[in-house]
C-alpha cells in the first residue's frame, strides 16, 4: 500500500528506494503448463503464493529489481497454468513501462546530545519526496507544535526555527498545510516529525528544487530531545491546543538547547523498467466479452535497506496478488457462465505513487481491458492480516454496497472507509467504479511483515468474498 494512507500513515505525518541501478531489464518468461481449475477459492494455495512472493530471496520486490521480476514471472506462471490469456506486450503477460525511482545509499542517521545514536526503523525513519530529501545537518532544535502557519494559526510563534531543526510535535491543524513545507518557509534546515518510527514510508521520486532532510521519530525519542527545555511531547501539544482555542494564551513554539545531527543519503532519481502482469479470463459470448471486471493488486514492496534488512512485504502486498491468482483459478472453472470477461492484474510501482495502475490505464488499448471497457475494479491490498473484518473504500458507493452485502451474506464483517490509498485511485479518477478491499488492523512497511503474519483463514474469507463479487459482476446481463 502506498505511503500508509499510503496512505493513511504518510498523510498522518503531513509529508508528502535501489542503492545502485538494477540489473539490465529482461523480459520474464512463463512456463506453458495448464492444470485443472478449482471450483472454489483455495486458501492453502493462496498462502503458498504469499510464502513464495514474500520470501527474502525476492528482496522485498522493489519495482525494477531482480526480485520483483522473479515475482512477476511467478505470477505469470500461475496465470498461464490456470489458462488465462496473456494481455501484456507482444502476446506476453508482461506490460512494461518506465518509472522513476530513488533509494537509500546508506542507513539514515540521528544523533542526539552526548553523541547518543538512535536506531533506524526502531527510533526513527526517513521521509522521502517533495520537500523531504537528502541532506546532512547539525543544528539546535525549535519545537513548532503542528507547524501550522495559516488561517490565523501560527504554531511557530515563540520559536526561532531559522537555521535550526524544526521538531513537529503535533497536533496537526485542519488546513494547516504541510509541516515540512511550512518549516522550510520559516527557515528550518531539517525537520523531525513525531510519528511511526518503525516504518519505511514509501519513497516518492519527485522533489522540490530545495529539500530538507526529514525524519519521523518516536514519541520517546522526541521526549528525550525536548527534555533540556523541561518539556514533553504531551506538554508541547497542550500548549498548541491552548493557543488555538485562545489566541491570548502563551505562544506554543519554543527553542530547545539541544544539538542533533541528522543524515539522509539517497541515490539520484533514475528510471527503471517496471512490469505489470496481466491475464484475461475471456467470456464465451464474443459480444458481451468485450466488457470486463478487473481484479488485482500491487505486487511491489518497499525493497531492502542498505544494511541488508528485507521488507518481505507479505501482507503489503503479496496477499493481494495471491488472492487474485486463486480467484482466477476458481472462476476459470465456471468460465462458461460468464457474460463479461475478467482481467487479473498484478501492478508494479504502487508504493511510489500508483505508477503501475496509471501505466495500465494509459497503455492498455484493447478490449476487454482498456479502461472504457471496465465494468468495475476490485483492488486487493493488505488483505491477509490482521483482522477478520474487511475494509471497503467508498469511491463507488454502489460497488461498495455490493461488496459489503456479499460479505454479509457469507458471514464476513466489513467496515466502510474513505477513498484513496491504493491503485483503485487510478481507475476512480477515470470514473470507473472501483474500490479497495483489504483487512482492518493491517501491518505494512515493517520488517515484521513476513509470511507468518498472513493467515489462511483470513485469505479464505477475503477470497470467498472477492470470488463471489467478481462472479456476480461478470455474470450480470
Amino acid at each position: 500500500m502506498r505511503r500508509p494512507a499510503r496512505f493513511w500513515l504518510a498523510a498522518a505525518v503531513a509529508i508528502a528506494a535501489c542503492t545502485s541501478p538494477p540489473p539490465a531489464p529482461t523480459t520474464p518468461t512463463a512456463s506453458a503448463v495448464v492444470v485443472p481449475a478449482a471450483t472454489t477459492f483455495d486458501a492453502a494455495k493462496a498462502k503458498a503464493h504469499v510464502d513464495y512472493l514474500a520470501d527474502p530471496a525476492r528482496g522485498g520486490r522493489y519495482s525494477g529489481s531482480a526480485g520483483y521480476r522473479d515475482a512477476a514471472t511467478y505470477v505469470a506462471d500461475r496465470f498461464r497454468e490456470i489458462g488465462l490469456e496473456p494481455l501484456g506486450d507482444n502476446g506476453t503477460f508482461f506490460q512494461h513501462f518506465t518509472m522513476p525511482l530513488v533509494d537509500l545509499t546508506e542507513m539514515s542517521m540521528l544523533t542526539g546530545p552526548g553523541g547518543k545514536t538512535y536506531r533506524p526503523r526502531v527510533d526513527f525513519t526517513e521521509s522521502v519526496g517533495g520537500r523531504s530529501g537528502p541532506g546532512k545537518v547539525e543544528a539546535e532544535i525549535a519545537a513548532v507544535g503542528g507547524a501550522a502557519r495559516s488561517g490565523g494559526q501560527d504554531d511557530f510563534a515563540g520559536a526561532n526555527p531559522r537555521g535550526k531543526i524544526a521538531l513537529v510535535t503535533g497536533p496537526a491543524a485542519p488546513n494547516g498545510g504541510s509541516s515540512v513545507e511550512n518549516a522550510y518557509q520559516e527557515g528550518a534546515v531539517g525537520v523531525l516529525v513525531v510519528g511511526g518510527g518503525t516504518l519505511r514510508y514509501s519513497y516518492v521520486p519527485r522533489f522540490q528544487t530545495e529539500v530538507l532532510p526529514t525524519l519521523i521519530i518516536s514519541e520517546d525519542v522526541a521526549n528525550q530531545l525536548l527534555a533540556p527545555a523541561g518539556k514533553t511531547v504531551s506538554m508541547a501539544q497542550d500548549l498548541v491546543r491552548a493557543r488555538r482555542s485562545d489566541p491570548r494564551a502563551p505562544a506554543s513554539g519554543f527553542d530547545v538547547p539541544t544539538t542533533v545531527h541528522i543524515s539522509v543519503s539517497l541515490t539520484p532519481v533514475h528510471d527503471v523498467d517496471a512490469i505489470n502482469v496481466i491475464g484475461l479470463l475471456r467470456a464465451p459470448d464474443p459480444n458481451n466479452a468485450q466488457r470486463a471486471v478487473l481484479v488485482g493488486g500491487h505486487l511491489d514492496g518497499v525493497g531492502t535497506d542498505p544494511d541488508g534488512s528485507v521488507f518481505q512485504a507479505a501482507n503489503d502486498n503479496a496477499s493481494g496478488p495471491a488472492v487474485a491468482i486463486e480467484v482466477a483459478r476458481a472462476l476459470a472453472a465456471g468460465r462458461s457462465s460468464l457474460n463479461h470477461s475478467i482481467v487479473f492484474v498484478a501492478f508494479a510501482g504502487e508504493e511510489e505513487g500508483y505508477f503501475g495502475s496509471e501505466a495500465y490505464v494509459t497503455q492498455m488499448s484493447v478490449s476487454p481491458g482498456r479502461v472504457e471497457s471496465l465494468v468495475a475494479v476490485l483492488n486487493l491490498d493488505v488483505i491477509g492480516c490482521c483482522s477478520d473484518t474487511l475494509l471497503v473504500s467508498n469511491e463507488a458507493p454502489d460497488l461498495q454496497r455490493r461488496v459489503r452485502d456479499t460479505a454479509t451474506s457469507l458471514g464476513v464483517s466489513t467496515d466502510a472507509i474513505g477513498p484513496g490509498g491504493s491503485d483503485q485511485t487510478s481507475f476512480a479518477r477515470r470514473r470507473v467504479p472501483a474500490v479497495f478491499i483489504g483487512a482492518a488492523d493491517f501491518i505494512l512497511h515493517v520488517y515484521a511483515d513476513k509470511p507468518s503474519v498472513v493467515q489462511e483463514s483470513r485469505l479464505k474469507k477475503a477470497g470467498d468474498v472477492v470470488t463471489a463479487v467478481a462472479k456476480d459482476l461478470a455474470t450480470a446481463p
